[in-house]
């Protein structure tokens, strides 16, 4: 745990204080001896330096009816040189800064100014939007003319010609209520009555069976994308994120972990799941959707700080309701203490749960209303593990036995500083709260203070270069805790591959995985990249095991020492034995006997069979790099990866690259950026 910033000052003066005060072993030994992280919190709340020390005050970029001003203006001089993107992005931080209460001034202004660039980069649909808005926010009655005018011609360009007149005729109508003099009125109103006729000649040619023209061939309708896919199998009855063909169970040294309860293929969808809590990174902000992570070029403002951006009303609404409304006032400095995103995703998780919730929760744990088998852990009592259940997430390892007790006391003073928030943020209400609800809700944080380094995900974005499509990388844009992902083990080799939608998890099959077989995630370290030792390293110093998966203990290459030999080492389909040819004699090389379990094998049918099947893969990836093109790629690559899993023994290099090319394809189909 290594962060710096505000809290990394925090931290240094608290230890140099306990150590002035000659203390300081006795208080270790105090706490060392302390076993739970309720009992670790109240004894933090009683250091008088901890509360000298940490400072809690609100830090954040407040509306400013000024700036969006400012902004706006600035926006109309990019509009008026037809600067129309910069533009764009000006007026939107002009949204983003008026005062929400300001009803029919700045913000419906920028909103309609910001409507005109949409108008002008054929971005329809979003013109609309804030047209709505704005008209929606007050936007001044005797200046609507001009936005009902290209509310109209919108509604027209987009086949709506009903809606289009309707709008032309409500222009007319505020037209009459404008300051215009005279003669302005009658230019617009001329200009008004000639797309008022042009609505009617086409409602005439519709009703006479006229093809008419509502379109433009300059259209740009949203992009479609690929759509979040659904379960390949029936869904789960118990944990609900996943498909029927999952099961988790129980084994000695391994713990909870998800197997197969039937044959799955590749590309199968196994789990579909959103998490619990999620936090987006600080430096995502000027391009993601605060709350559902999606890239939004045309955001709505949050209802007191200018910071965050959303792509929708029911983002901004949803996100205060369940968590902004604690932080949005702290956000600054939560940023800026150097805590980093799991320590964020912490809070995010309590203030997600509630204060009431939680202290309701905390009798029924008292009460022993939860199971404690471990299999049945984060159950509720019906059996169901639901992902937006907080129960699964308390009952996430946190390997408290595991870590030292400067580690622990470090978390501790974390727990303080976030704890301090949630008062200031008025997350218990406005009564006062008990020493005692304190140290309760304190040690929840300091639970998933632990927790989180070991059970959170990262939430990705693929960064697509179209001009080198293999070279394309996924960026993080956020962390989430997802309930049903956490159960998963970790492998060196991994069985399945993580997408994402948004904050919705995808995990897809990328290997055969037969009935009875476990199901494996990757922790961050692929034998294929990665030497043991490091890989090791960082397993041990994060999850706290050393791995033995069978990449790990058969010492699998790294993908650049495998040779590129001119055949592969064929297997046997019924044992997966090697299939080695013995007599070498031209009669015989052409069929070879298992000699694990005796089956013939022709080799020179299955090198037929592997020849044709490379030559279409080779087709389709030629086609994935130059074209980025999924559709047409993707079953090739999976009728491949499973014809190389029959027949040819690892590694083999052709394996690696097919299953590389598939995993581009699902972050191609999920959350996917274009670098321009």
């Amino acid at each position: 745990m290594t962060e710096g910033g505000l809290f990394q000052e925090w931290f240094d003066s608290i230890s140099s204080i306990l150590k002035q005060s000659g203390n300081l072993k006795e208080i270790s030994t105090q706490f060392g001896l302390l076993r739970s992280d309720e009992e670790r919190v109240s004894f933090g709340l009683s250091l008088a330096c901890v509360h000298d020390v940490i400072t809690v005050k609100p830090c954040f970029k407040p509306k400013s009816a000024l700036e969006s001003v400012n902004l706006r203006n600035e926006g109309n001089k990019l509009f008026q040189k037809k600067c129309y993107h910069e533009a764009l992005e000006v007026y939107s931080c002009s949204v983003l800064s008026a005062p929400i209460e300001s009803h029919g001034s700045e913000l419906s202004l920028a909103l309609a100014n910001r409507s005109a660039v949409l108008f002008h980069l054929r971005e329809h649909h979003q013109c609309l939007e804030d047209i709505q808005h704005a008209l929606s926010r007050g936007y001044p009655y005797e200046l609507s003319y001009k936005l009902l005018d290209r509310q109209g011609k919108c509604l027209f360009v987009l086949g709506r010609g009903i809606e289009a007149l309707d709008s032309f005729q409500k222009a007319k109508q505020a037209l009459y209520q404008s300051k215009l003099d005279h003669k302005k009125k009658d230019v617009w109103l001329k200009e008004l009555e000639m797309e008022i006729c042009r609505c009617q000649e086409i409602q005439t040619d519709k009703t006479q069976g006229m093809p008419g023209v509502l379109t433009s061939n300059n259209e740009h309708s949203p992009p479609q994308g690929f759509g979040l896919p659904q379960l390949t199998h029936k869904g789960n009855s118990k944990f609900i994120s996943a498909s029927c063909a999952v099961n988790i169970t129980t084994s000695p040294g391994v713990g909870r972990h998800p197997v197969a309860t039937q044959d799955i293929h590749v590309g199968d969808i196994l789990i579909i799941e959103k998490p619990f809590a999620s936090v987006l990174l600080p430096r995502h902000l000027e391009t993601h959707c605060y709350h559902c992570f999606k890239r939004v070029s045309v955001p709505l403002p949050c209802y007191q700080c200018s910071t965050v951006r959303y792509c929708s009303d029911a983002c901004a609404k949803e996100s205060w309701d369940s968590y902004h409304y604690v932080e949005c006032q702290y956000l600054d400095l939560i940023h800026g203490s150097g805590i980093g995103g799991n320590a964020h995703l912490a809070l995010r998780i309590i203030t997600k749960a509630g204060y009431k919730f939680l202290k309701d929760f905390r009798q029924e744990i008292q009460d022993g209303l939860y199971h404690s088998d471990s299999r049945e852990s984060g159950c509720r009592l019906d059996g169901c593990y639901i992902s937006s259940d907080y129960l699964p997430i308390y009952c996430l390892v946190t390997h408290s036995e595991d870590r030292s007790i400067s580690d622990l006391f470090r978390r501790t003073v974390m727990a303080m500083f976030l704890l301090k928030t949630l008062q200031g943020g008025a997350f218990f209400g406005k009564e006062p709260c008990s020493l005692e609800d304190l140290a309760f809700i304190g040690g929840l944080i300091l639970r998933h203070l632990q927790s989180n380094p070991c059970n959170a995900h990262e939430v990705s974005e693929l960064q697509l270069n179209l001009n080198s499509v293999a070279t394309s990388e996924t960026d993080e844009i956020a962390s989430g805790i997802f309930a049903t992902l956490s159960l998963f083990n970790h492998s060196c080799d991994p069985s399945v591959t993580r997408n994402f939608y948004g904050d919705t998890c995808v995990v897809r099959a990328i290997k055969n995985i037969p009935s009875g077989h476990e199901i494996s995630d990757n922790y961050g370290t692929l034998s294929a990249v990665s030497v043991k030792p490091e890989r090791d390293n960082k397993l041990k110093s994060q999850y706290y095991f050393t791995c033995q998966c069978r990449a790990c203990e058969e010492n699998f290459p790294l993908y650049s020492e495998i040779p590129s030999t001119a055949s592969p080492v064929y297997k046997c389909e019924n044992c997966c034995t090697p299939l080695h040819v013995v007599d070498s004699s031209k009669d015989r090389a052409l069929s070879v006997v298992c000699s694990g379990c005796q089956c013939s094998y022709n080799l020179s049918e299955m090198t037929a069979i592997l020849k044709a099947s490379t030559d279409l893969y080779q087709q389709a990836m030629d086609t994935l790099l130059i074209k980025a093109d999924v559709k047409g790629t993707l079953s090739v690559f999976i009728s491949h990866l499973g014809l190389l899993e029959k027949l040819v023994c690892h590694p083999w290099k052709d394996y690696n690259n097919c299953q590389e090319a598939i995993k581009q394809c699902y972050s191609i189909m999920g959350n996917c950026h274009v670098m321009k």
